[in-house]
């Protein structure tokens, strides 16, 4: 599992953790042509390994959330194509008042060593959670 160090934005602790669970039901499929030969999107386990985070800019808090003092976790399910780039980003667990539209825009942004299948970089699907905390 991969975590971030917590980062001080302003008044606001924004924490980020990035955690490879199963999803029961799959994203639809990207055109980008970057993936696996078959244009597959895998799992991690069972051979292929887990993307491992090179760059994640932390999310902004909504000044919504600010104002009502909006804590918790937003998780997203995302696919990381074979070129490392996210894709495919949907929220799982909202938490509203913005905040979801900001772990979105932040996550967009992320960039991975991509998953292996067989030493060959291949596209996975995995959940994502971004966490909000105030202090």
């Amino acid at each position: 599992m991969f975590s971030r160090p917590a980062a001080v934005c302003g008044a606001f602790l924004v924490s980020l953790a990035f955690c490879a669970f199963a999803q029961t039901t799959p994203p639809a499929n990207s055109d980008s042509g970057k993936d696996s030969p078959s244009g597959e999107v895998f799992k991690v386990g069972h051979g292929v390994s887990i993307p491992k985070g090179i760059y994640q800019p932390e999310p902004e808090y909504s000044d919504k959330a600010r104002k009502k003092k909006i804590q918790g976790t937003c998780l997203l399910s995302l696919v990381v194509g074979a070129d490392g780039k996210t894709r495919d980003i949907r929220v799982i667990r909202p938490l509203g008042f913005g905040l979801d539209e900001q772990a979105i825009k932040a996550v967009s942004q992320w960039r991975f060593d991509p998953a292996r299948k067989d030493g060959q970089p291949v596209a996975v699907q995995i959940n994502a959670e971004v966490a909000f905390r105030l202090y």
